[in-house]
């Protein structure tokens, strides 16, 4: 039970308050009225000095004495600062010290400012004050038209002055400021007692409910407190039933639980705790804690030492408990086990950097270490190294032959070999599929080429046997040496890779050292930048069309042009076909290339007018590709142009490397409607018979020829030979780099159908091209 100062505090103090806020109601009741006196103050100086104004000015008009003028404006200011005031209290950003200049110039007191602008800006809109304030806001028209007239009379002639309208305008100004200022007055006065009479009726009903409530909180008290009490038993069973449910969770849970005292010494420690530290409550209890729990380390590598001695991995978290004060009187320290998340952990960090099927390095991790040696290297920390960059020969032949698990299986014995070949402090990696790399530390460049040349001979004595089979292979390895001078990681690691692809290129199983001024590399660098230049172009669709004319040279033929793609580079300039041409037929993006312009020259030909007719250079891998009939078939439904406008164009080398794939092409788009024309004729193994085995619809007859025609017999006679028999054949021919006037008589002259070069017609953009020449 509470002692009796509290138990009188409790029935006291809620009528201390209730007295303290009838305080605070008088207190307010008593500011309200003093602030409405306030206005009554400041209306009695208005009208005063409204009414010393007027008779001022009629003095002045007699007397035009400069002393009654200047009484005037001196008057006349009283009632105008007030006004000055209310309209700054009717802003909404209200600037302060122009409502108390205001107010003072009113001759208000200054201790009464403050509350004659609360009780303004809160109360303004209610009834009793809105009335008072409308009469002062009419007499606003009133002053400032009497200050206007003081203004002029001031600036009349003394004889002007005396003229009985400018009396007779005073006095009417006066008639309609005095009720005016009496209304106010009338309205504030009134307003003060209503509130007056207001706030007794609320201290008078307020200390009645006071009285009541009084009685009523008596009576509730006292039975409250015998609920709490009944309460108070209850809360220290429930306590004593929590405290026995948090002993029995303790000692349940997996983590080591100890608590302290003020002194750091052990209050508590759970079943775990003993386990985990080898000591029993009886001799941890009272100890300090640094004695109890010895822990090493920090952080991730933190270990608690056990009784016998052995390290354990842990994770420590602490918690300080505090007093209902708030004062801190001691601390839970829980260790959880991490022994199985810190080896998984380590597991899943080795799995990160190491390769799953041969157990060394990754890629990533290898380039990671690179980085950091080509880092060393730049801040000068000296010495030789080498990265080899390895490519196993004749993988793919074992891999398709006996099956994915033979060439992991060789993949792994060949992982195995390098590490036994090099020394422990040489790094090696698997970079994907059948590459590796090596780096090779504090090593010569000298050393680099012998252990390169030594990891060469292990690969290619291995033996490996899968089944009764029994496979050799080789390797081809691209040599980079490092020096403080060496650049970035992808240049490195881009030379490695060209260095390897010219071993490959050499003959396969042999070593190829990287060098800046090495030619072979350079192109096959420059081949490679042209690869980048060439997808990114696809993927930023920056190809365009050309249009070179082909005129028939005898009458009734029709004439036609061919589709020719230019490259855009990343400003918008034109790429010359040689520089890109050869980098995609190398690297297997011409069917892409063509599918491009198959795709654009379609939609392009079916906004031409009737008649038009294009010719579509294939590349040998179009002509290889299964899906490239089914390709432009779509395209022509799509599109809807008819395929007896299109002519496909293939050269002679790429239609006899590839002659039943050409043929059977040539067969189904011919079925179409589709025209062929077999390009470059002589340039390749010209032989007439594949000419019977390609069914082609033109011979263009190849450029190297033409253009010795005129001074050349013999290149004349072939010509004249090509021209002869494709007509037998029942093909029609085309001169390809026709230059000038003389070639193209010639030409007509022998009988070829159509001609083809600058002397006929120079590409042209497509939106440029005249509708006249591919008609």
């Amino acid at each position: 039970m509470a002692p009796p100062e509290e138990r009188y505090a409790t029935v006291v103090l809620p009528f201390v308050l209730a007295v303290a806020a009838l305080t605070l109601v008088a207190a307010f009741s008593l500011s309200i009225a003093a602030t409405l006196r306030a206005y009554v103050g400041g209306e009695s100086h208005w009208s005063k000095g409204q009414k010393a104004a007027i008779a001022s000015l009629q003095r002045y008009l007699v007397t035009s004495d400069e002393q009654d003028y200047a009484q005037f404006q001196s008057e006349l200011a009283v009632p105008l600062s007030d006004m000055r005031a209310r309209r700054e209290m009717d802003k909404e950003q209200m600037d302060w010290d122009v409502v108390r200049e205001g107010f003072l110039g009113g001759r208000n007191a200054e201790e009464d400012v403050r509350g004659m602008v609360w009780l303004y800006r809160n109360f303004k809109d209610l009834y009793l004050m809105a009335r008072a304030i409308t009469y002062w806001e009419h007499s606003d028209q009133h002053l400032l038209r009497l200050r206007e007239l003081g203004e002029r009379v001031h600036d009349m002639t003394p004889a002007a002055r005396r003229v009985p309208d400018v009396l007779l305008e005073i006095q009417e100004i006066d008639s309609r400021l005095t009720p005016l200022a009496i209304g106010f007055a009338a309205a504030i006065n009134d307003a003060a007692r209503q509130v007056s009479t207001a706030l007794l009726a609320v201290l008078l009903l307020a200390a009645a409910v006071l009285a009541w409530s009084g009685n009523s909180y008596l009576r509730r008290s006292f039975a409250r407190r015998e609920r709490l009490l009944q309460q108070l038993r209850q809360s220290e069973a429930e306590a004593f039933a929590e405290k026995e449910l948090v002993q029995v969770t303790l000692a349940s849970i997996a983590d080591a639980v100890i608590t302290t005292d003020r002194e750091q010494r052990v209050s508590y420690s759970n079943r775990n705790a003993e386990q985990m530290l080898g000591l029993s409550v009886a001799e941890m209890r009272g100890r300090p804690l640094d004695e109890v729990c010895r822990l090493e380390g920090e952080g991730g590598a933190l270990h608690v030492l056990a009784a016998d001695g052995t390290l354990l991995p842990v994770d420590r978290s602490e918690a300080p408990i505090h007093a209902p004060d708030g004062e801190a009187i001691g601390q839970v320290i829980v260790l959880h086990d991490a022994s199985e998340a810190r080896r998984h952990a380590a597991q899943l960090s080795y799995q990160a950097t190491h390769d799953d099927l041969t157990d060394i390095m990754n890629r990533r991790e290898f380039e990671r270490r690179l980085r950091e040696l080509l880092a060393a290297l730049r801040q000068g920390s000296g010495g030789e190294h080498a990265v080899l960059y390895l490519d196993l020969d004749r993988f793919k032949i074992i891999n398709d032959t006996s099956g994915h698990a033979a060439g992991d299986e060789l993949i792994k014995q060949v992982s195995q070999l390098l590490q036994a070949t090099l020394r422990e402090r040489d790094i090696v990696g698997r970079l994907g599929g059948d590459e590796f790399g090596i780096m090779l530390t504090q090593c010569s460049h000298e050393d680099a080429l012998r252990v390169a040349e030594k990891v060469r001979k292990a690969v290619v004595d291995l033996h490996f046997a899968w089944g009764v089979r029994s496979y050799r292979i080789g390797v081809s390895i691209g040599v980079v040496l490092l020096d403080s001078r060496s650049s970035s990681l992808k240049e490195v690691m881009k030379s490695a890779d060209a260095a390897c692809y010219m071993a490959k290129e050499k003959g396969r199983n042999r070593i190829h050292l990287y060098s800046d001024d090495d030619a072979e590399l350079s192109v096959r660098q420059t081949e490679m930048e042209a690869v980048s230049r060439i997808r990114a172009a696809l993927e930023n669709d920056r190809f365009c069309l050309h249009l070179q004319t082909i005129a028939p040279l005898r009458p009734g033929l029709r004439p036609h042009a061919e589709v020719l793609v230019r490259m855009l580079d990343e400003d918008g300039e034109l790429v010359p076909p040689m520089a890109f041409i050869p980098a995609a037929e190398r690297y297997d993006l011409m069917p892409l290339l063509d599918r491009w312009v198959i795709f654009h020259a379609f939609a392009a030909l079916a906004e031409q007018p009737p008649g038009t007719s294009w010719a579509i250079n294939l590349s040998g891998a179009s002509v290889c590709d299964e899906g490239l009939l089914e390709f432009v078939l779509e395209q022509q439904r799509v599109t809807g142009i008819a395929l007896e406008n299109v002519c496909f164009e293939i050269t002679e080398t790429v239609a006899v490397a590839n002659l039943a794939q050409a043929a059977t092409l040539i067969q189904d788009l011919q079925a179409q409607g589709a025209r062929f024309a077999l390009d470059d004729f002589g340039a390749g193994m010209s032989s007439f018979a594949y000419l019977k085995h390609l069914p082609v619809d033109y011979v263009k007859i190849d450029g190297s020829f033409i253009k010795g025609i005129l001074h050349n017999p013999t290149e004349r006679a072939m010509v004249e030979s090509i021209n002869q028999i494709a007509h037998v054949m029942g093909k029609q021919t085309i001169a390809e780099f026709v230059e000038d006037d003389a070639v193209l008589a010639c030409l007509r002259a022998m009988g070829v159908d159509f001609a083809q070069g600058y002397g006929v017609g120079r590409p042209e953009p497509l939106r440029m091209a005249q509708t006249a020449d591919v008609v």
